[in-house]
């Protein structure tokens, strides 16, 4: 009987310890950069120097809430893409 206690013991342990202290995931929306960091992208810029997709060199963005009520709420997350090929490209927040 004793070994079942210390048994349930060890898995209630390991349950805190190992998967409920766990740091929670980043989301996609906040796995992308803020327009600071994407203006620091090496890419992120033509010749000229005005902004541009990193991926197709493109020069217009737009601008799209981000449309899960979970995550955004408020509706005051967005993502910015690029008009050609579609890539997002950076996350902003109002």
């Amino acid at each position: 009987m004793t070994e079942y206690i210390i048994l349930g013991v060890i898995v209630v342990f390991i349950y805190f310890a190992l998967i409920k202290n766990k740091p929670v995931r980043k989301t996609d929306w906040e796995s992308l950069p803020n327009f600071e960091e994407y203006q620091a992208i090496e890419k992120s810029h033509n010749e000229e120097g005005t902004l541009c997709c990193q991926h197709c060199g493109h020069q217009e963005m737009v601008e799209r809430t981000l449309k899960d009520k979970k995550e955004n709420p408020e509706n005051n997350k967005f993502y910015h893409a690029c008009t050609q090929c579609k890539v997002v490209l950076w996350r902003s927040q109002k």
